[in-house]
């Protein structure tokens, strides 16, 4: 048996499978050089899956990847993004290891769809929001639906300036989920 690299102990998680959550969570500022080999690889992958797609960069908080469509191609997008995003997490994963493999280094971008990510923050920090009210409200915690770890990252932070209630995740992937408690005190 050979031993791992780091940037294979990296991608494989506790347990010894992908670990694609802690990816996205991890996502960091990748070099102009990645993020330009990146879009050279996304833009091949999806022309191989049969999108006529643009792929822009953006950078600021991390490193992404955008896919915009236009006309049918663009009403066509909503396949490649997938239930809950898995598809488009499994895409992201699989450009990470491509790209890793180009880089020599382990290398994290996050990809984005039509904005899917930040509609998505955008849903959760609301649903956030109403949760806290009601466990202010009743006293009670609330438990939200099992989420990934970068969805569940964003309710954490949407709630975490909150002086009345506290979060905490339960449970075990796939089924892990946030609890919203009310503080005590």
């Amino acid at each position: 048996m050979g031993t791992l690299s780091e940037a294979q102990a990296e991608l494989l998680g506790s347990r010894g499978g992908p670990s694609r959550e802690r990816e996205e969570i991890q996502a960091a500022e990748a070099s102009p050089e990645a993020l330009q080999a990146g879009k050279e690889i996304l833009e091949r992958l999806l022309e191989l899956m049969g999108y006529d797609v643009q792929v822009t960069i953006s950078t600021g908080e991390t490193s992404k990847l955008d896919v915009h469509g236009e006309g049918e191609e663009k009403e066509g997008l909503g396949a490649l993004i997938g239930r809950k995003g898995e598809r488009l997490s499994a895409v992201q994963h699989l450009l990470n290891l491509m790209l890793s493999r180009q880089m020599g280094a382990w290398t994290r971008i996050l990809v984005d769809v039509e904005d899917y990510r930040g509609r998505r923050e955008r849903q959760l920090k609301e649903l956030a929001e109403r949760a806290a009210e009601r466990v202010v409200e009743s006293g009670k915690m609330l438990q939200l639906e099992a989420m990934p770890a970068l969805e569940r990252r964003w309710i954490h932070l949407a709630l975490r300036g909150n002086a009345q209630v506290m979060t905490q995740s339960i449970g075990e992937e796939p089924n892990r989920r946030v609890v919203v408690l009310r503080r005590e005190g």
